[in-house]
């Protein structure tokens, strides 16, 4: 019998262990792996007093001081950071605010107050910079805030709660923005200036159109003059108003900016012996809309492309810093349709060099003697100029480089010495001169 129980046992224990080694296998494959275990998100390590504000004013959802100051260590390496700045503006009665339109003055953040007067304005500035906020509203004398340096770069999250002083004589001024067909225009940019204030304050505010087209101003000062300007897309003529006086009362402001023609040039950039330049940058600007800028740069054969440019008179500019100053301008040209498909700009670069020495009556050199150097070139009503500058050193010498061929004004001026004036002609690709000043009597 003992011998057959055994047996019994051993059979009963072969079925249990499949179903065993089952049970334990399942239960291992519901629990997590240590690799899969959620990690809690360690709590805030700054909190924001509830009581004090909420972001009704925008909605700044997941932007609580650790996210700015998490996302701020991000941008370490961009050059730009993101400041917080949160707040309650009241009156002097201490009673909330509500509408108070809160701007950043160079970069244009803006939002408002709700009706507790808490606001939150999120900014992405560059490192350089500091915020300048100014609080406005009808009704009220607005405030300019610049907060503490120190204290941005110590936290970027900024508490600040203010009261503004009642003005009967602040207004706001709503408007709409546009075209000639009578269609809305959306994200136009719309400057406020003052021209001049009762209280010597400054006054510089911008806004831009919603998605109808309309804009509100708040703050100006009733009676006082400023320039009210529009900054529109590429294809419509700007709005610039310089005796805008605030009425009182103001009405609705209704501006229609008329449509322009755009036009596609392509071109080359020569120097005067006709050899292209590559790599050159030109700012374009449309004098007859007085806002259209653009820039041009030529690629490695010369040539360039400006594309949807405005029809009407252009000049054409380049600035460069060397050793001294250069100046290029071209200027007298009219874009009219189909008019400009390939423009050719003439510009005084090229191989020529010329070095000299500027001395005195008795062969001294002349130090930090100012040495110019310009020339003309007139095509029809088309006229190219270029200037370059360059003070003498110890010696008295000076050079310029890269210089086109052709005729050439040159000027000396230096403290004590007569002006000295003089054209030259390039004989050879490099040439060398030697200037003497006569002292003033």
């Amino acid at each position: 019998m003992t011998y057959k129980r055994l047996i019994l046992s051993i059979a009963i224990i072969a079925l249990l262990a499949p179903a065993l080694y089952l049970l334990i296998a399942t239960r291992l494959l519901r629990e997590p792996a240590l690799t899969e275990l959620a990690i809690q998100s360690p709590p805030d390590a700054v909190e924001i007093d509830k009581n004090e504000t909420e972001p009704s004013a925008v909605d700044l959802s997941g932007s609580s001081p650790r996210t700015v100051i998490l996302q701020q260590e991000s941008r370490g390496q961009t050059g730009s950071r993101l400041i917080e700045i949160f707040g309650r503006v009241v009156d002097q009665q201490q009673q909330p605010i509500e509408g108070v339109l809160i701007t950043e003055e160079r970069y244009f953040f803006n939002t408002r107050s709700d009706a507790r007067g808490n606001y939150r304005i999120l900014l992405d500035m560059p490192r350089h910079r500091a915020p300048a906020l100014h609080f406005l509203r009808h009704g009220f004398s607005g405030k300019r805030v610049t907060p503490d340096k120190t204290q941005i770069q110590q936290k970027p999250v900024v508490e600040i709660n203010l009261a503004l002083d009642d003005n009967p004589d602040s207004v706001r001024l709503s408007g709409w923005v546009g075209n000639d067909a009578g269609v809305a225009l959306e994200a136009v940019r719309v400057e406020l200036t003052a021209l001049e204030t009762g209280n010597g304050d400054n006054f510089y505010l911008t806004v831009f159109t919603d998605a109808y087209g309309n804009f509100s101003l708040e703050g100006a000062g009733a009676g006082e003059r400023y320039r009210l300007s529009v900054k529109p897309a590429p294809e419509y003529q700007g709005y610039q108003d310089n005796d805008f006086v605030v009425s009182p009362n103001p009405q609705q402001i209704n501006i229609v900016l008329n449509s322009l023609k755009l036009v596609d040039i392509d071109g080359m950039i020569l120097n005067p012996e006709s050899a292209p330049i590559p790599n050159f940058e030109l700012q374009v600007r449309n004098v007859t809309t007085g806002i259209h800028t653009r820039k041009i740069v030529s690629d490695a054969s010369g040539f360039f492309s400006l594309k949807d440019f405005p029809l009407g008179a252009i000049s054409l500019t380049s600035h460069l810093a060397s050793s001294g100053a250069e100046y290029f301008k071209i200027s007298g040209l009219t874009l009219s349709n189909d008019e400009y498909r390939n423009l050719v700009l003439i510009v005084d670069k090229g191989n020529h060099h010329l070095s000299g020495w500027v001395s005195d009556e008795n062969g001294t050199g002349v130090a930090k003697a100012m040495v110019t150097m310009t020339a003309k070139l007139q095509d029809g009503s088309i006229e190219y100029f270029s200037y370059r500058s360059q003070s003498t050193d110890r010696a008295g010498r000076f050079a310029f480089s890269n210089v086109g061929g052709g005729e050439h004004q040159l000027s000396v001026y230096a403290n004590g010495f007569d002006n000295h004036d003089l054209v030259h002609h390039f004989d050879v690709q490099s040439d060398e001169i030697q200037l003497s000043l006569s002292r003033q009597d």
